[in-house]
């Protein structure tokens, strides 16, 4: 599998579990998944009730983390406002900040992206649905996976 197969397939199932709790929740809490060189995802949660200490939490986790060989891809995945410059005319989205060990030679080497959402509902019940709209990509360098300085 490549290292942009490898992405995909954590942007992939980071995106779908973001999706089922909105439809669920209208909303979700922060989580991380991490995608170790074995093929091996991890999803990483805590119960800290406050949602920007919650995500803070997390980050910090990513860090260290981030140290550990095996770990080849991370996203960390928020429910949030987009910034206007991005939005359009959908300010919700799902934002991941996705960060790859293939990646870490590059100076832009990190990225979020933000997959703007509506919450609607069918005509035939009051089921809910996310509906998602194309993705935004805004790249940075990393914070977590980067090369040791010497």
């Amino acid at each position: 599998m490549s290292d942009d197969d490898r992405a995909m397939m954590i942007l992939e199932k980071a995106v779908f579990r973001a999706k089922k709790e909105l439809e669920v929740n209208q909303n979700f809490r922060p989580f991380a998944m991490i995608l170790h060189d074995d093929g091996k995802i991890k999803s990483i949660e805590n119960r800290v009730e406050d949602i920007e200490e919650s995500y803070e939490l997390l980050r910090n986790s990513m860090e260290i983390r981030a140290r550990e060989d095996s770990v080849d891809v991370i996203a960390l995945v928020i429910d949030t406002l987009i910034p206007e410059r991005f939005a359009k005319d959908v300010p919700t989205g799902i934002r991941l900040h996705l960060e790859e060990k293939s990646q870490e030679n590059k100076q832009v080497s990190a990225r979020y992206i933000y997959v703007p959402y509506e919450l609607c509902k069918t005509t035939t019940s009051s089921d809910i649905f996310a509906k998602l709209y194309p993705p935004v990509p805004v790249g940075f360098p990393a914070e977590f996976i980067k090369k040791p300085k010497v």
